[in-house]
């Protein structure tokens, strides 16, 4: 008797160029070595991961590239996707194509929250295409307004030099998406301490002298939530204006109630305020936040009530079970873990593009757990030009205990406890720790013995916890 076993060659078709696309495209041939891949990107470049370096058992940090596909591992389309069909699993593109599939995975990313659309000085900050617009806008500037609290509005205030900046955001403390007081007091005072030899450096790692002045309300200790921030996207750009001097004004606690364009003023744009001031400026930076871009799947697929995110089950399947989604157009309403949340980042983008490809070449009668980067949340970026590790729960609650350790100009350490047992951490600056706290996180030891100590400099906690 002659058995033969037959294996279906399974299509797998991606929509979306971004991390997450690229990376089930390309991580989908590790669990299916049969697949027929078909990559659908609306833009003939895609983003890929390179120097990627493991810093822990989960954190990473890596960087960001536009290239043009060239793989034997998967068929590129360039190409608009106008209509899903999940009944007759084909999708549509704006030059009539019809793809079949069998498994289709939804990686279309999100868009800039943009205020004021209308108004062509009033910009989103998102992919390269609008990056490069503001950075030859910029050149005709004197003074930019930067809308938002997060990691991009963080970092183009950072980066941009030779003009007045006013930076309009709703909290009481910079950077609030990440950090909260007492961080952003660790960054405020670190941008006037740089050594002269990185001031000539448009790319510096380290941040650039500005003069501050700040206004309506003061910084607090208190921490507060937020969301999202990419890799270093600002390296190697030259954001500079036309103004021969360089200043920040921080507009804290406030909003923006309209926008106006002027004619044959000296600037572009009058803002005013919630309260009342107004700001003349040529750019308005509007950085407040992502849209999913989930339109085309709107009736076929379950969306979140919330944020309009395609709703993903454990296996990252969306209400139809062949259709799958990842990185920013997915809502994920599970948790394995309560040191884990969603947020809006690449780094999430990339770990669940992985886990993506690993569900989709699953069969559907295989048991499929989520992978361990979904048991605590960890991120890796820059702020200010500061290496910056968030880790599980960084943000603080009632009845936790925090543990500081802050060498002004060089690193800042706060790591959250509870229960004698640390559930998250900030590491600002070049630190170290990124692998013990982790281990910490996920491990749950008892660390009452040590209690404030962990923190010691002259301790070895990674040796005390072999």
């Amino acid at each position: 008797t002659l058995l033969y076993t037959i294996k279906f060659e399974m299509r797998y078709v991606i929509l979306g160029g971004g991390v997450a696309g690229t990376t089930v495209a390309d991580s989908l041939p590790l669990f299916d070595d049969q697949a027929q891949i078909t990559l659908i990107s609306a833009t003939d470049t895609v983003k890929k991961v390179i120097n990627l370096e493991q810093r822990g058992e989960i954190v990473s940090s890596f960087d960001i590239t536009d290239s043009t596909p060239k793989t034997d591992k998967y068929k590129f389309i360039c190409g608009v996707v106008i209509r899903c069909d999940v009944h007759a699993k084909t999708v549509t593109l704006k030059d009539g194509s019809v793809i079949p599939y069998d498994k289709l995975c939804v990686a279309t990313g999100a868009r800039p929250n943009v205020v004021f659309p209308d108004l062509p000085e009033v910009i989103g900050i998102r992919d390269t295409e609008t990056v490069e617009d503001l950075e030859c806008r910029l050149k005709h500037c004197k003074h930019i307004t930067v809308l938002g609290n997060g990691g991009i509005a963080s970092e183009l205030v950072f980066a941009m030099k030779k003009c007045h900046v006013s930076w309009v955001i709703k909290d009481q403390t910079i950077s609030s998406v990440f950090v909260g007081g007492v961080a952003s007091k660790f960054l405020l005072d670190s941008l006037g301490h740089v050594s002269s030899a990185t001031d000539s450096n448009t790319s510096s790692s380290v941040s650039k002298r500005h003069v501050y002045s700040t206004t309506v309300g003061a910084s607090s200790d208190a921490e507060f939530q937020g969301s999202a921030l990419g890799p270093d996207w600002y390296s190697g750009r030259f954001f500079e204006g036309a103004c021969s001097n360089e200043a920040l004004e921080i507009e804290y606690n406030s909003e923006i109630s309209s926008v106006k364009k002027v004619v044959n003023g000296a600037h572009k744009l009058q803002i005013t305020l919630a309260n009342g001031k107004i700001i003349h400026s040529d750019i308005l930076v509007s950085a407040t936040g992502v849209i999913p871009n989930s339109e085309v799947f709107r009736d076929n697929l379950k969306l979140c009530e919330v944020d309009g995110g395609i709703l993903v089950n454990r296996r990252m399947q969306t209400s139809n079970p062949h259709v799958f989604a990842a990185g920013d157009v997915c809502s994920i309403p599970w948790r394995e873990s309560d040191k884990w949340k969603q947020m809006r980042l690449w780094t999430q983008a990339l770990q669940q593009g992985f886990y993506t490809a690993r569900c989709m070449a699953s069969a559907e009668d295989e048991t499929v757990e989520p992978d361990i980067a979904f048991e605590i949340f960890t991120h890796s970026t820059k702020l200010f030009g500061f290496k910056v590790i968030l880790l599980g729960k960084f943000q603080e609650w009632e009845g936790c205990q925090l543990y500081f350790r802050i060498t002004p100009h060089q690193e800042y350490i706060k790591v959250v406890v509870n229960d004698s047992r640390v559930q998250g951490a900030v590491l600002i600056g070049d630190t170290d720790l990124e692998e013990v706290m982790e281990n910490l996180i996920l491990n749950q030891l008892d660390i009452s013995q040590l209690g404030e100590a962990i923190l010691d400099p002259n301790i070895d906690i990674e040796d005390y916890f072999d």
